[in-house]
Protein backbone atom coordinates (compact mmCIF):
# COMPACT_ATOMS: atom_id res chain seq x y z
CA UNK A 1 0.00 0.00 0.00
CA UNK A 2 3.08 2.18 -0.74
CA UNK A 3 3.50 2.68 3.42
CA UNK A 4 6.79 0.96 5.20
CA UNK A 5 5.82 -0.31 8.50
CA UNK A 6 7.73 0.43 11.45
CA UNK A 7 7.83 -1.64 14.50
CA UNK A 8 8.97 -1.18 17.90
CA UNK A 9 9.14 -3.50 20.88
CA UNK A 10 7.17 -6.08 18.65
CA UNK A 11 4.34 -4.16 17.72
CA UNK A 12 3.62 -1.72 14.64
CA UNK A 13 4.24 1.67 16.02
CA UNK A 14 3.67 3.76 12.80
CA UNK A 15 3.81 3.73 9.29
CA UNK A 16 5.72 5.82 6.95
CA UNK A 17 4.55 7.18 3.32
CA UNK A 18 6.60 7.57 0.16
CA UNK A 19 6.70 11.28 0.96
CA UNK A 20 8.06 11.14 4.11
CA UNK A 21 4.95 11.57 6.29
CA UNK A 22 4.46 9.70 9.64
CA UNK A 23 1.06 8.13 9.96
CA UNK A 24 0.04 6.21 13.44
CA UNK A 25 -2.86 5.53 14.89
CA UNK A 26 -2.87 7.45 18.93
CA UNK A 27 -3.52 4.22 20.88
CA UNK A 28 -0.18 2.80 19.21
CA UNK A 29 1.58 5.79 20.94
CA UNK A 30 0.33 5.31 24.44
CA UNK A 31 3.69 5.57 26.56
CA UNK A 32 6.18 8.00 26.91
CA UNK A 33 9.01 6.12 25.29
CA UNK A 34 6.49 5.05 22.79
CA UNK A 35 6.13 8.78 21.99
CA UNK A 36 10.37 9.18 21.93
CA UNK A 37 10.22 6.40 19.77
CA UNK A 38 8.19 8.07 17.01
CA UNK A 39 9.22 11.25 17.51
CA UNK A 40 12.73 9.87 16.39
CA UNK A 41 11.14 7.81 13.30
CA UNK A 42 9.75 11.31 12.04
CA UNK A 43 13.10 12.95 12.71
CA UNK A 44 14.74 9.93 10.58
CA UNK A 45 12.17 10.26 7.72
CA UNK A 46 12.29 13.91 7.52
CA UNK A 47 16.16 13.83 7.24
CA UNK A 48 16.05 10.91 4.95
CA UNK A 49 13.17 12.57 2.60
CA UNK A 50 15.12 16.02 2.98
CA UNK A 51 18.82 14.10 1.35
CA UNK A 52 16.50 11.70 -1.09
CA UNK A 53 14.73 15.05 -2.40
CA UNK A 54 18.15 16.88 -3.02
CA UNK A 55 19.93 13.73 -5.07
CA UNK A 56 17.60 13.29 -6.89
CA UNK A 57 17.91 16.86 -8.17
CA UNK A 58 21.35 17.37 -8.18
CA UNK A 59 24.07 17.28 -11.00
CA UNK A 60 26.49 14.13 -11.60
CA UNK A 61 29.90 14.75 -10.04
CA UNK A 62 31.95 13.73 -13.05
CA UNK A 63 36.06 13.42 -11.78
CA UNK A 64 38.31 11.30 -13.03
CA UNK A 65 38.19 7.61 -11.97
CA UNK A 66 35.03 7.99 -10.26
CA UNK A 67 32.15 5.16 -10.71
CA UNK A 68 29.11 6.83 -11.99
CA UNK A 69 26.53 7.65 -9.70
CA UNK A 70 27.32 10.32 -7.73
CA UNK A 71 25.74 13.37 -7.21
CA UNK A 72 27.24 16.73 -6.17
CA UNK A 73 25.53 18.47 -3.25
CA UNK A 74 27.47 20.99 -2.31
CA UNK A 75 31.06 22.86 -3.34
CA UNK A 76 32.76 24.85 -2.04
CA UNK A 77 36.80 26.58 -1.85
CA UNK A 78 38.15 23.07 -3.77
CA UNK A 79 35.82 20.37 -1.26
CA UNK A 80 32.92 18.80 -2.71
CA UNK A 81 29.92 16.85 -0.74
CA UNK A 82 28.49 14.01 -2.72
CA UNK A 83 26.15 11.42 -2.40
CA UNK A 84 24.88 8.50 -4.21
CA UNK A 85 21.54 5.74 -3.95
CA UNK A 86 23.20 2.35 -2.77
CA UNK A 87 21.16 -1.05 -2.11
CA UNK A 88 20.63 -0.04 1.77
CA UNK A 89 20.19 3.37 1.33
CA UNK A 90 22.56 6.82 0.72
CA UNK A 91 26.41 7.15 0.91
CA UNK A 92 28.00 10.86 1.42
CA UNK A 93 31.31 11.62 0.89
CA UNK A 94 33.45 14.70 0.84
CA UNK A 95 36.14 15.10 -1.14
CA UNK A 96 39.41 17.52 -2.21
CA UNK A 97 39.59 18.27 -5.40
CA UNK A 98 42.54 17.54 -7.40
CA UNK A 99 44.74 20.88 -8.22
CA UNK A 100 43.91 20.29 -12.13
CA UNK A 101 39.85 19.98 -10.67
CA UNK A 102 39.57 17.04 -12.57
CA UNK A 103 39.19 14.14 -10.09
CA UNK A 104 38.58 14.21 -6.70
CA UNK A 105 40.39 12.53 -3.78
CA UNK A 106 41.17 12.29 0.55
CA UNK A 107 37.42 11.07 0.50
CA UNK A 108 35.62 11.12 4.02
CA UNK A 109 32.76 8.23 3.71
CA UNK A 110 29.04 8.49 5.91
CA UNK A 111 26.52 5.73 5.04
CA UNK A 112 23.49 6.76 5.86
CA UNK A 113 25.00 9.82 7.82
CA UNK A 114 24.19 12.61 5.84
CA UNK A 115 24.24 15.29 9.42
CA UNK A 116 28.52 14.10 10.12
CA UNK A 117 28.74 14.66 6.13
CA UNK A 118 27.74 17.95 6.39
CA UNK A 119 29.29 19.02 8.95
CA UNK A 120 32.96 17.34 7.72
CA UNK A 121 32.15 19.46 4.57
CA UNK A 122 31.63 22.45 6.36
CA UNK A 123 34.90 22.57 8.23
CA UNK A 124 36.82 20.61 5.03
CA UNK A 125 35.92 23.49 2.96
CA UNK A 126 36.69 26.41 5.32
CA UNK A 127 32.83 27.61 5.79
CA UNK A 128 33.42 26.78 9.43
CA UNK A 129 36.53 27.50 11.24
CA UNK A 130 37.76 24.34 13.55
CA UNK A 131 39.27 26.75 16.12
CA UNK A 132 35.16 27.42 16.37
CA UNK A 133 34.51 24.18 17.02
CA UNK A 134 34.73 22.23 20.14
CA UNK A 135 35.18 17.99 19.45
CA UNK A 136 33.25 15.34 21.78
CA UNK A 137 37.08 15.32 24.25
CA UNK A 138 36.58 19.46 24.52
CA UNK A 139 33.10 18.58 25.22
CA UNK A 140 33.35 16.54 27.81
CA UNK A 141 36.28 18.55 29.66
CA UNK A 142 33.92 21.75 29.55
CA UNK A 143 31.14 19.21 31.00
CA UNK A 144 33.29 17.96 33.45
CA UNK A 145 34.67 21.72 34.53
CA UNK A 146 30.87 23.32 34.74
CA UNK A 147 29.80 20.32 36.58
CA UNK A 148 32.79 20.93 39.26
CA UNK A 149 31.90 24.45 39.45
CA UNK A 150 28.22 23.37 40.06
CA UNK A 151 29.16 21.48 42.94
CA UNK A 152 31.46 24.12 44.35
CA UNK A 153 34.86 21.75 43.35
CA UNK A 154 37.94 23.34 41.68
CA UNK A 155 40.16 21.29 39.01
CA UNK A 156 40.08 17.79 39.45
CA UNK A 157 44.07 18.34 38.64
CA UNK A 158 46.64 20.74 37.39
CA UNK A 159 46.27 18.47 33.76
CA UNK A 160 42.33 19.66 34.18
CA UNK A 161 43.71 23.24 35.11
CA UNK A 162 45.29 23.20 32.49
CA UNK A 163 43.04 21.99 29.80
CA UNK A 164 40.54 23.93 31.28
CA UNK A 165 42.22 28.01 30.48
CA UNK A 166 43.05 26.13 27.20
CA UNK A 167 39.45 25.65 26.42
CA UNK A 168 38.70 29.02 28.00
CA UNK A 169 41.30 30.72 25.82
CA UNK A 170 39.41 28.92 22.79
CA UNK A 171 36.22 30.13 23.97
CA UNK A 172 37.31 33.99 24.54
CA UNK A 173 39.08 33.86 21.15
CA UNK A 174 36.18 33.64 19.18
CA UNK A 175 34.83 36.66 21.08
CA UNK A 176 34.67 39.96 19.32
CA UNK A 177 37.75 42.21 20.15
CA UNK A 178 35.85 44.83 22.50
CA UNK A 179 35.22 41.53 24.87
CA UNK A 180 38.29 40.42 24.38
CA UNK A 181 39.72 43.36 25.66
CA UNK A 182 37.35 43.80 28.65
CA UNK A 183 37.76 39.98 29.84
CA UNK A 184 42.05 40.86 29.77
CA UNK A 185 41.15 44.60 31.98
CA UNK A 186 38.68 42.12 34.48
CA UNK A 187 41.59 39.59 34.64
CA UNK A 188 44.67 42.12 34.65
CA UNK A 189 41.98 43.87 37.67
CA UNK A 190 41.93 40.54 39.68
CA UNK A 191 45.46 39.96 38.99
CA UNK A 192 46.18 43.01 40.86
CA UNK A 193 43.64 42.44 43.62
CA UNK A 194 45.30 39.12 45.15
Amino acid sequence: DGLLPVEWNGRILCRVTERGAVRYDPTWVDTDRAKAALAQVAEAAGTVMDYMTLLEAAPPLKAEGLADGYRVLAEFNGTVLAGTETLLGAQFVTWARDYDRKGVNNGHYYMEDYQSAKEDFALRSGLVARERVFDREQLEELRQAVQGFLCGEGPASYQQEFRCQHLLNQITAQLPAQEQNQIQKEGHHLEQSM
